[in-house]
């Protein structure tokens, strides 16, 4: 019955949007009186300019300039000159290509014959490993980056959430060593969303000590939208979006793959993944891919003593089978993520008294007798995260393209605390089953528009065993977006606008033992308003307003318990309403310059009915022990800041690097300063990379690396609202350096590459590690990482 409503609701949906185009989209064919279409549409035009460098204006020779619509495409000759000929009326797009220069998208509606000057900005070194999406502008106003190449590579071996703290603006929340999970502009868990492979990652991401279940091994490319994105990703989306999108299926016959072996000091981690997909030559549509990584870490140590029970286990594997036709096509992939991890043994203390015994002592109890081992006993985690998506497509005619997503993934998490140890069973178990639908339809661009209409809907059913913890739930969310983009020379314009509904139904047993089946309903609507504007010689502008919604999650409901991986115990609100967000952004672009690159954000972020989780005065009393509480409240709040990234090419192959992100975050309600807001981080670094070697050289893409990050001492604390068990920890700097190159054995490339983080062995803590209170974080480490791209194809 629902997938009937949503079946029909879609298709009227769809059907509506198609009328609202359909007749501009006629009128460009319309006859006059007197003519019928066929001797109307000329179809003798001709199209000719030149492809010039956008700053010195020297003719580009050999550029490629390809109409992808007509399969055609034309060479600049010796003047710079390109031509087509025979050219219909209608609206086309021209993607130019030039070694040394960005490639260029410009969109051109030709009524008569026309001549077109086309200017491409040259393409620095540093482009080619953080890249900024888009071509000549963003794909939206809001300010996006994306970790690519060589800079990914550098952070294979690390979770997800610290490979992203190479983006400004993006930090991590941390549960020790072994646990962290990304922070966007100060926010993090529920309000930032993680799309992997094109799914919304739904697990128990309530937690802060619930780290992602994703393999960043998969990934080829992670991007990061900041603010506000609901529109177009859910309404949830109050703090960002994750995008992880792995390598596309091979669409040439052959087979190939790579393995990736990486070991560090410290913990002695090994770790090792790998990967094969091949194209059939039979069946050109048809491709597959299969994916595997094993690590394996034992005891973190810092810089004087080891952490007991830090060690972690991983095995995760994935496969794909794709059959993509130009008109139609579809994929289906399955991905399944094991872990276990470890817990500081000394964060379970039990009750306040401890806890101030454990923070006024420095370091855990015990810890100069603590040795290494890939040993994990209690309290630790066992997670189990499986994913099913099947993808379709259909090109809708001249009309556009319609998109098809369904989704299923169950979350199994275990966890086992110091308590119960006989019977073996865990002290919370949860099992979270989610279904996720999108169907997306993006019309051709009309004349300077472009945009999509879509629906989507989320099925989740939750359970558990052994602890209460969290209710039995069910929750149905469907919502309804569509996305219009304007774009005329230099300047684009878009707007956006969504709505969602949720339904929650909880059950669980009062007091007296009766069972209740309280319901909830949400909804409400999220827009964007966006613009962009070239001002040419490199440099972009951007505004954008956005705004999204949240519905409290369950556990800011109906939490009532000891939370056992975080060994506190957490009070839900029933009272809590939802949280509504304004987002507010200004960025400046300076791109494709042969010296200096470099992206400027400034945000302003209004959230009313803020939800956290805050420490309240006494501890608790249970049958285990007495434990730290906290409990969930609602404000008005403000988050604003500054991301800066800026690339320097000092000497040809010489590049400083330098970031910064700046956070401030305010209670207004109670005209205080909010708790957990990341504080001031600077990193800088200089890279030389060596140049091209010479033909027949064994050696090629050889560089090293020498970079410090300073993170200042977060003194923006709350003073009337909230008070934390400890001072905020004083600010550190680590040293970092790294190095890597190809090495070519026969005509075999292997890649090899070293990364050291705090080398100095700094002892420090870090203000947003829970574990902060306990002990410190870890001491030198060296990643050794090897490559090795295979190609059986070859003869």
């Amino acid at each position: 019955m629902l997938l009937s409503k949503y079946l029909q609701f879609t298709a009227a949906l769809i059907t509506a949007y198609i009328m609202l185009l359909l007749p501009p989209a006629l009128a460009q064919f319309q006859p006059r009186p007197g003519f019928d279409a066929i001797s109307e549409q000329d179809c003798g035009l001709t199209l000719s300019g030149k492809v010039l460098d956008h700053d010195s204006r020297a003719t580009l020779i050999g550029a490629t300039v390809s109409i992808p619509q007509l399969h055609q495409a034309s060479i600049a000759d010796e003047y710079g000159n390109y031509h087509f000929h025979h050219l219909c009326q209608g609206t086309y797009t021209l993607q130019v290509t030039y070694v040394g220069y960005e490639p260029e998208k410009f969109t051109l509606r030709l009524t008569t014959s026309s001549e077109k000057d086309l200017a491409l900005h040259a393409s620095p070194q540093t482009l080619s490993t953080v890249e900024v999406s888009g071509s000549r502008l963003q794909e939206q106003a809001q300010s996006s980056q994306t970790l690519a190449g060589r800079e990914l590579e550098e952070t294979r071996g690390l979770s997800l959430a610290e490979s992203l703290k190479r983006i400004p603006g993006v930090s991590s929340i941390q549960t020790g060593p072994t646990i962290s999970k990304p922070v966007i502009h100060g926010m993090h868990s529920n309000r930032v969303l993680l799309l992997n492979n094109g799914v919304r990652q739904e697990g128990q991401q309530w937690g802060s000590e619930h780290a992602p279940e994703i393999d960043p091994f998969v990934a080829t490319e992670m991007k990061v939208i900041k603010g506000a994105a609901g529109v177009r990703y859910g309404a949830d989306a109050i703090g960002g979006v994750v995008i992880v999108e792995p390598k596309a299926l091979p669409a040439a016959p052959g087979v190939g793959g790579e393995v990736n072996l990486l070991g560090s000091t410290n913990n002695r981690q090994f770790a090792a993944s790998a990967t094969a997909d091949g194209n059939s030559a039979k069946i050109p549509p048809l491709s597959w891919r299969l994916q595997g990584t094993v690590k394996k870490a034992g005891n973190v140590r810092t810089p004087d003593y080891y952490l007991q029970n830090t060690a972690f286990r991983e095995q995760n594997f994935s496969g794909a089978l794709g059959y993509k036709k130009e008109k139609f096509g579809g994929e289906v992939f399955y991905s399944q993520f094991n872990t276990k991890l470890g817990i500081l043994r000394a964060s379970h203390i039990g009750n306040l008294s401890d806890l101030k015994y454990a923070i006024e002592r420095g370091k855990p109890a015990g810890a100069d007798t603590v040795r290494f081992t890939y040993g994990i006993g209690r309290p630790y985690q066992q997670v189990q995260h499986d994913l099913l998506k099947v993808k379709a497509y259909l090109q809708t005619g001249e009309a556009g393209r319609l998109e098809f997503i369904y989704g299923w993934q169950r979350n199994r998490r275990e966890e086992y605390d110091l308590h119960n140890v006989a019977s073996g069973n865990p002290a919370l178990y949860l099992n979270l089953n989610t279904h996720t639908t999108e169907t997306v339809w993006a019309h051709k661009p009309l004349g300077n528009f472009s945009g999509s209409v879509g629906v989507s809907t989320i099925y989740q059913q939750n359970t558990y065993k052994y602890s209460a913890f969290l209710p039995y739930y069910t929750a149905v969310t469907a919502g309804a977006f569509a996305i219009e983009k304007w774009r005329k020379d230099r300047l684009q314009l878009e707007a956006g606008l969504r709505y969602d509904y949720k339904h929650l139904k909880v059950m669980q047993f009062d007091t007296s033992g009766t069972l209740q089946k309280p319901t909830f309903d949400f909804n409400n609507v999220s827009g964007t308003l966006g613009a962009l504007y070239d001002v040419g010689y490199h440099l972009t502008l951007g505004l954008s307003a956005t705004s999204a919604w949240r519905a409290p999650s369950v556990n800011e409901l109906f939490s009532n318990g000891v939370h056992h991986s975080a060994a506190t115990y957490e009070l839900g609100d029933l009272n809590l309403s939802s949280e509504q967000a304004y987002n507010f952004e200004a960025s400046l672009n300076y791109f494709g310059n042969a010296q200096l690159n470099g992206q400027l954000s400034l945000y302003y972020n209004v959230i009313n009915n803020y939800i956290y989780l805050s420490p309240l005065p006494e501890p608790i009393l249970t049958v285990r022990g007495a434990f730290p509480a906290f409990g969930y409240r609602q404000t008005d709040a403000t988050f604003k800041g500054i991301d800066l990234s800026l690339a320097y090419n000092l000497l040809p192959n010489l590049t400083i690097d330098s970031k910064t992100a700046i956070v401030r975050a305010r209670n207004t309600a109670a005209e205080d300063h909010l708790i957990n807001i990341p504080a001031d981080r600077f990193d800088n670094s200089l890279r030389y990379e060596f140049g091209q070697a010479e033909e027949g050289s064994r050696f090629s893409g050889a560089y090293i690396s020498l970079g410090g990050t300073y993170v200042a001492r977060q003194t923006r604390l709350p003073t009337k609202t909230d008070e934390d068990f400890a001072p905020a920890p004083d600010a550190y700097f680590l040293l970092q350096a790294g190095a890597g190159a190809t090495v070519h054995l026969g005509r075999q490339p292997v890649e090899f590459g070293i990364t050291g983080n705090n080398l100095l062995n700094s002892a420090y803590r870090d203000y947003l590690n829970r574990f902060r209170y306990f002990s410190e974080e870890a001491g030198r480490l060296l990643l050794f990482r090897i490559k090795v791209p295979l190609d059986f194809s070859k003869s």
